[in-house]
């Protein structure tokens, strides 16, 4: 059985269909799913949506495009929605300084606020990283929390290998089958024990079906597709990628 570590479900087009998605979620041998917040609202859903089914889990926290216009009391609704007994971590936390929507500092200011809140609360923490890796990689220092997986992971092996020899984890998504022959060399060459899938659903379906609405069941394409490169079986990858997210989200 799988785990998707990272999924979007409270979008229109998923929450619309869910139970549809679910079951085939389920046929596909997807054992929980881990539905991931953004922002006070979504963390909300998120906790809404672990209550009402048995294989969803959640996490709740505010993304760095949505750090903004927060309230003074944002960090306190956080931890009080981190109560809940089915959310397991703290994100999608991070900075993002490819689209820039935010300043910098506050981006940072947000970041290394929940980072501690995760601390605090000995969750795990999951961290967006686009264009950010040095800021990133130097807040997770300074707060010294390295409890964390980088989710989408799109960066070299040098830099894969750095926050892994920290207890860092790492987790891919379905752009892993675009051909991209940069990722493939990194999954190559790390160890399966620090690796986890997700779907980041509804972005990012995988080959076969690029293009179209991503969704948990889609899973087993990303595990298919760290098998061929790592030429190992499926039944491995699948053992222990389970296995790793089991540990990390204490699930």
């Amino acid at each position: 059985m799988y785990i998707d570590t990272h999924t979007h479900l409270y979008y229109k087009e998923i929450i619309s269909q869910l139970d549809v998605i679910l079951n085939r979620a389920k046929i596909n041998h997807i054992s929980k799913i881990i539905c991931v917040g953004t922002n006070l609202e979504t963390s909300k859903k998120c906790v809404d949506l672990s209550e009402k089914y048995d294989l969803i889990f959640g996490s709740v926290g505010i993304h760095p495009q949505d750090c903004t216009s927060l309230d003074e009391d944002y960090i306190n609704k956080i931890e009080y929605l981190s109560k809940h007994k089915k959310i397991v971590a703290i994100g999608e936390i991070g900075l993002d300084y490819y689209r820039d929507y935010n300043p910098k500092k506050n981006q940072r200011d947000v970041f290394l606020k929940q980072l501690q809140l995760a601390q605090k609360l000995k969750l795990p923490s999951i961290i967006h990283c686009r264009d950010s890796q040095l800021d990133v990689y130097d807040i997770i220092n300074e707060v010294k929390n390295y409890n964390v997986v980088f989710h989408c992971y799109s960066y070299d092996l040098e830099f894969a290998k750095k926050i892994i020899s920290k207890g860092c984890l790492i987790s891919f998504t379905g752009n892993i089958t675009f051909g991209n022959k940069y990722i493939e060399s990194v999954i190559n060459e790390i160890e399966l024990s620090k690796i986890m899938l997700e779907t980041d659903c509804p972005f990012l379906s995988p080959v076969p079906n690029r293009g179209k609405l991503n969704e948990p069941s889609n899973i087993p394409h990303i595990a298919k597709k760290i098998a061929e490169i790592k030429k190992i079986s499926l039944k491995e990858v699948c053992i222990t990628t389970t296995k790793n997210a089991e540990t990390f989200f204490k699930i």
